[in-house]
């Protein structure tokens, strides 16, 4: 055989292979545009607008946008399974598998700041869709998070990952994951060895300077109003509160699209007409609600400074009581994967917002180092994952039954604290 004959190239003049090219580089454009500003405020006009392409076109390789989202979805899972599928099939221990699976995410999403790789969908819209698409989806992940749980189980049976719930600890894992495309920017890209280098060393050997012991902790309470008031003022702040929590539960579970104003009514026992009596609309509710758990975090991260000694423990306080919230009958807060369905003016109010919460947490890090509670660290790029943890934590009651009530908490950040590693100091390969 000719040596040529050995190395075939892929002609760009198959049509088959065009037509696989393009819909991969409609379903990156599409999955760009959906992370940033959400399903709802993107059309499949814009989509095609960014490629120079007619709607028409587009139809030739999906029936709608919510097939669009679908197949977004898909290659999003694809593209998990292989990762996991990858690191579980490497050399080494349950936790050499682990990093090299976080590592292998952090390269993609670098490599796609650097314009090297397609974009791909955050699956932040999944209960929006039909029940069909709904229940593919749920199954596709449920295949990777049973994959990336065995690695945690295969780690803890050889002594070299931390005896905690491996359902736990894999969600923590995928919260540094998924939160990737949320902090992580070009310069961060640029500097991709140094950004892993810190990434990994808070996954494997934690926050902590010394290993932290997680103690049984008192949560406070958050402020109620009496309901029984006759001060019309506080009723109706009751009212609004009440609508406030209901929409977060509903907005987590079924995204902006999916989120009926006639389901948060009836879940209230109330029409929908005393619903536009106290809120104008379902931008609205949801800009509220962003406003609701914005001024909670504020509150908890400020109790967690009065309470706490030292930076880390300050650090550990504020983690628990967002997680404690979370499952108490005053959450949930809202999930910022809702972010993108508010307009401009709403979603740059809320971000300002955020980065100061963020920073109150960020002080604690930086205070943890002066006293020496804290390793050596990137305080922010821990700081973006502890809130990514904080973030991911509702996804816990997808996959243990029961949950409200339980503290677990303590299992839930000590990845974050003291690392997964049982030896005293893991050097990353």
């Amino acid at each position: 055989m000719n040596s040529r004959d050995q190395h075939l190239i892929a002609s760009p003049f198959v049509k088959g292979r065009q037509h696989q090219l393009k819909f991969q580089l409609i379903l990156s454009e599409a999955s760009q545009l959906f992370n940033w500003q959400g399903s709802r405020a993107t059309t499949l006009a814009d989509i095609a607008g960014t490629m120079n392409l007619t709607k028409t076109c587009l139809y030739y390789y999906v029936r709608n946008k919510e097939d669009l989202v679908h197949k977004c979805y898909v290659a999003s899972c694809d593209m998990w399974l292989r990762r996991a599928v990858e690191a579980n099939a490497q050399k080494g221990s349950g936790l050499d598998k682990i990093i090299f699976m976080i590592g292998g995410h952090l390269q993609q999403y670098a490599a796609t700041m650097r314009d090297e790789s397609p974009h791909f969908a955050l699956l932040t819209e999944v209960s929006s869709l039909n029940d069909e698409y709904r229940q593919d989806i749920a199954k596709r992940w449920s295949e990777i998070f049973v994959l990336c749980q065995s690695m945690v189980e295969e780690g803890i049976e050889q002594g070299v990952i931390a005896d905690l719930d491996p359902s736990v600890v894999a969600l923590a894992i995928f919260s540094i994951i998924q939160w990737f495309p949320v902090w992580m920017n070009r310069k961060h890209a640029a500097n991709t060895d140094s950004v892993m280098a810190s990434v990994l060393s808070l996954v494997t050997n934690g926050l902590a300077s010394e290993p932290h012991e997680f103690e049984d902790i008192d949560f406070p309470a958050i402020g109620e109003i009496d309901a029984d008031s006759f001060n019309r003022e506080i009723q109706n702040h009751n009212k609004r509160e009440a609508f406030y929590r209901v929409g977060s539960a509903h907005f987590n579970q079924k995204g902006y699209k999916g989120t009926s104003l006639d389901e948060i009514a009836s879940s209230l026992d109330v029409t929908k007409g005393a619903f536009y009596y106290h809120i104008k609309n379902k931008e609205e509710l949801l800009y509220q609600c962003f406003n609701r758990t914005l001024d909670l975090e504020g509150g908890l991260l400020s109790e967690a400074g009065k309470v706490g000694k030292t930076g880390l423990k300050k650090v550990e306080l504020s983690l628990r009581y967002l997680f404690h919230t979370q499952f108490s009958d005053k959450g949930p807060l809202i999930r910022y994967r809702a972010l993108p369905s508010l307009g401009q003016d709403h979603r740059k109010r809320v971000l300002k917002a955020t980065k100061e919460n963020s920073e109150k947490l960020g002080a604690y890090i930086r205070q943890g180092l002066i006293d020496g509670t804290v390793r050596n660290i990137d305080s922010e790029i821990t700081q973006n994952m502890l809130s990514g943890a904080v973030e991911a934590s509702p996804e816990l009651a997808d996959w243990l039954p029961d949950l409200r009530g339980k503290d677990l908490s303590s299992d839930y950040f000590y990845l974050f604290i003291n690392g997964l590693s049982r030896k005293s100091t893991y050097y990353i390969k």
